[in-house]
């Protein structure tokens, strides 16, 4: 399902300054994500400048958005504050130019920032995306310390390996040589 409340029709645009505001809630970021984001409220505020058939578009975002924990796979809630600047102009058909600028095709005329607004929340978030220590679940993360350590070990992987004197598995060996080389 797509909405027309992201559209601008730059067409009809008097010259000058113009604002808008969204509050993106959950059922957007359900629509768009494919189940990376499971919810969030962000408001966006949108500053744009027509001059002649140059438009400057200033972004500001500010809210939250609910993922899964990389640690725990459980909720949790993910601060966004971003900001970003873009350049629009017509051109005969639409295309992305540069990241900061945008191409709309003259004859439409019309920008939609349903798609440009979830991105840029996508990539203000951190790469690491985490409980605050001793926030997660906790059954989780005890059967991820049992796991995590090489002193549990299945029978059916066989023995332990072997370790040289710098702690390394002897099968690798014959790459640590090729490195010396």
């Amino acid at each position: 399902m797509h909405t027309d409340q992201y559209k601008i029709n730059l067409r009809s645009l008097p010259e000058g300054d113009h604002e808008y505001t969204w509050l993106l809630e959950d059922g957007y970021f359900e629509r768009l994500s494919e189940g990376s984001v499971h919810g969030g409220e962000v408001d966006v505020d949108l500053r744009l400048r027509r001059t002649g058939d140059v438009f400057s578009l200033d972004l500001y975002y500010e809210g939250y958005v609910v993922v899964d924990c990389d640690r725990c796979l459980d909720p949790v809630d993910i601060d966004v504050e971003s900001e970003r600047e873009l350049i629009v102009k017509f051109g005969n058909e639409a295309l992305e130019e540069k990241d900061e600028i945008l191409v709309v095709s003259e004859q439409d005329g019309v920008l939609d920032l349903e798609w440009i607004l979830y991105e840029d929340i996508i990539l203000s978030l951190p790469l690491q995306r985490m409980h605050l220590e001793g926030e997660c679940n906790e059954e989780m993360m005890s059967a991820y310390a049992r796991v995590s350590t090489d002193e549990v070990r299945d029978e059916a992987e066989g023995p332990a390996p072997t370790l040289d004197d710098e702690g390394i598995d002897e099968r690798w060996a014959a790459l640590k040589a090729l490195k010396r080389d």
